[in-house]
């Protein structure tokens, strides 16, 4: 529960990021002018804006390190990972007996007749 809730904030802070990213400006205008970014620096003046940018980007970059860092530290409940320091095969053993398997009586090819199980086609009988 603890992991999805963690993975789902890192994708949330991941597009967050790419989106302030996008909408800072750069010298020669790319996406942040056609985004809208002209109405930002309108709003918080000409060094406003790219100052109030620069440190949402900042405080996102470091949110996305420590989730990336906490990510890495948890325990996935999806992982199969065995590191224990037993050897494989005595890990595979398993709690099947050997007398729970049925026994198969395989005879060699050259010893094995086909069976007289044919089914003979009987004619039918004629009506008149």
């Amino acid at each position: 529960m603890l992991y999805g809730i963690a993975i789902f904030i890192f994708v949330i802070i991941c597009i967050l990021l790419m989106g302030i990213i996008l909408l800072q400006s750069s010298k020669t205008g790319g996406m942040g002018t056609a985004m809208g970014g002209q109405a930002i620096n309108t709003a918080f003046g000409g060094q406003g804006a790219d100052k109030l940018l620069v440190k949402i980007t900042s405080g996102l970059a470091v949110g996305f390190m420590v989730m990336a860092i906490l990510i890495g530290m948890m325990d996935n409940p999806s992982s199969r990972i065995d590191f224990s320091k037993e050897p494989v095969i005595s890990r595979n053993k398993g709690n099947v007996s050997p007398s729970a398997s049925p026994n198969v009586d395989l005879k060699p090819l050259e010893s094995a007749k086909p069976e007289a199980d044919v089914i003979k086609a009987v004619p039918a009988e004629e009506t008149e």
